[in-house]
């Protein structure tokens, strides 16, 4: 009962409060979709949490869209830019779905990133399934267990990466502020790729979201140095967050990366969604995140829920991209160093 009770602090603490649905908004939902074949496209590896997420969702938000069938197709590459360009190009009418890691395309964006064709905030935002913070953890036989033993290396911290994705743009900004050198090393295929280059001792540690690394952390394959994030963990408290831990003419600039890589795990539509599709499917996901059956089955596999309305997650878009400006020359550079 104890070990429950902390699961529901954890999603307590990184979840916004539940999203009441009219009957009106389920209705809607349930008629434009009805009957239809609905294609999610993953950013993301078969093995990787963004699939594992979507699959766990996928039968409760078919049913919410009373759709004929939902089929997930994974499209990794890019760290998520090569599904979200293929989302900005689909032509009006198209019944597939963007499903990955939100934070990725607008960092992609401040950073100049030549991979990414598209304004990210004329996305259609259909609302957020989860919100972690990122860990940075490193192996079980590296002899770095603090954030001062990562400042007093004697070379720079390498990074396996698996591209510019959200992660290898959160080291650059934590590398800038918190004062280390930072070599990433490009070319892993997913999170479980540079995982076991970290545990192996290929690379002194990586950066993941919470319920990627808790596995690692509860089997001692990792040790926990810090994480990226505003609300430290109930289960770990001792666990440092940037936010508290930056100096004081960094912690603006940490504190916007965060509020980033809050937008997680979401579904985005192409900028010329129809504005029917856009509604149906917003409260298609806001009854999917309130299905009791759901949120039994995320507790059960501890992959908890944090919903955003997607109509909310729109503006907030638009208010990141105006407000981190101070992160762009610090993401261009990092792009520039493994160009």
């Amino acid at each position: 009962m104890k070990h429950n009770r902390r699961k529901l602090l954890l999603a307590g603490a990184f979840a916004p409060a539940a999203i009441a649905l009219p009957p009106l908004a389920r209705a809607q939902a349930n008629d434009y979709y009805k009957g239809k074949l609905v294609i999610v496209n993953i950013a993301g590896s078969p093995a990787g949490g963004h699939t594992r997420y979507a699959r766990m969702l996928a039968p409760y938000l078919e049913k919410h869209l009373g759709a004929r069938e939902l089929r997930l197709v994974n499209m990794p590459g890019g760290g998520g830019l090569k599904a979200a360009n293929y989302i900005w190009r689909l032509k009006p009418g198209a019944n597939e779905i963007y499903f990955g890691n939100v934070s990725t395309l607008l960092l992609a964006n401040l950073a100049g990133s030549p991979g990414a064709t598209f304004d990210p905030t004329k996305f259609m935002f259909l609302g957020r399934a989860t919100s972690e913070p990122r860990v940075l953890t490193v192996g079980a036989k590296s002899s770095i267990r603090s954030v001062k033993d990562i400042q007093g290396l004697k070379r720079p911290f390498i990074f396996p990466s698996q591209g510019t994705d959200e992660d290898f743009y959160t080291m650059a900004v934590l590398a800038d502020a918190l004062g280390f050198r930072l070599k990433a090393v490009t070319g892993y295929e997913g999170n479980a790729d540079t995982s076991l280059a970290v545990i192996k001792g290929d690379g002194d540690g990586h950066i993941t979201g919470w319920s990627e690394s808790l596995g690692a952390i509860r089997s001692g394959d990792k040790f926990p140095v810090m994480m990226v994030t505003s609300q430290p963990s109930p289960d770990y408290p001792n666990i440092p967050i940037v936010t508290n831990i930056a100096p004081p003419a960094k912690r603006s600039v940490v504190q916007a990366m965060a509020t980033i890589l809050e937008t997680h795990r979401s579904y985005i539509g192409p900028p010329n969604m129809e504005p029917a599709a856009v509604a149906a499917f917003r409260a298609a996901v806001n009854a999917t995140m309130k299905d009791p059956a759901l949120h039994a089955e995320s507790t059960k596999g501890e992959r908890l829920l944090s919903p955003m309305d997607g109509a909310v997650q729109q503006k907030a878009m638009a208010d990141m991209a105006r407000n981190s400006a101070a992160l762009s020359p610090i993401l261009k550079a990092a792009v520039k160093d493994i160009q």
